[in-house]
């Protein structure tokens, strides 16, 4: 019979990447990563392959919108807008991450515990207006 291993996400990414010792390199290869997916999930691969993406939507009576409201379009500037918050939100988690498997002192963590709360909610907060203004026709 075959034994089955199960091994965790983890402890393959250990194996597959054991050429990089370096605590550097790994952390510099995640950001890289973490960058790679922010920029995909905001939506870069349609502004890539759509034949003319709009720049930003000027309404009549002077009103600007950077959040088109149709799912089957978006702007550059939304593009921008929702990487910007993924980027916020991901320095929250990597902030609070860092207070509470690295302590320095006391002030310090209580400091980076505060604004990766800060860092997420005000994310979180404009990920979701963003949503609203997205599904709100003009």
């Amino acid at each position: 019979m075959r034994k089955s291993i199960k091994i965790s996400i983890v402890e393959y990414l250990k194996e597959k990447l054991s050429p990089l010792k370096s605590e550097t390199a790994l952390t510099l290869l995640s950001i890289v990563l973490m960058l790679f997916v922010i920029v995909f999930i905001s939506g870069v691969t349609y502004i890539l392959t759509t034949e003319n993406p709009i720049p930003i939507a000027f309404l009549r009576g002077g009103a600007i919108r950077v959040f088109l409201w149709s799912i089957n379009a978006q702007s550059h500037a939304e593009t921008i807008v929702v990487a910007l918050y993924y980027l916020m939100g991901a320095g929250g988690v990597w902030l609070y991450l860092n207070a509470t498997t690295r302590p320095y002192n006391p002030r310090t963590t209580k400091y980076m515990l505060f604004f990766s709360f800060l860092l997420i909610l005000l994310a979180g907060i404009g990920i979701y207006t963003a949503y609203l203004a997205k599904f709100t026709p003009p």
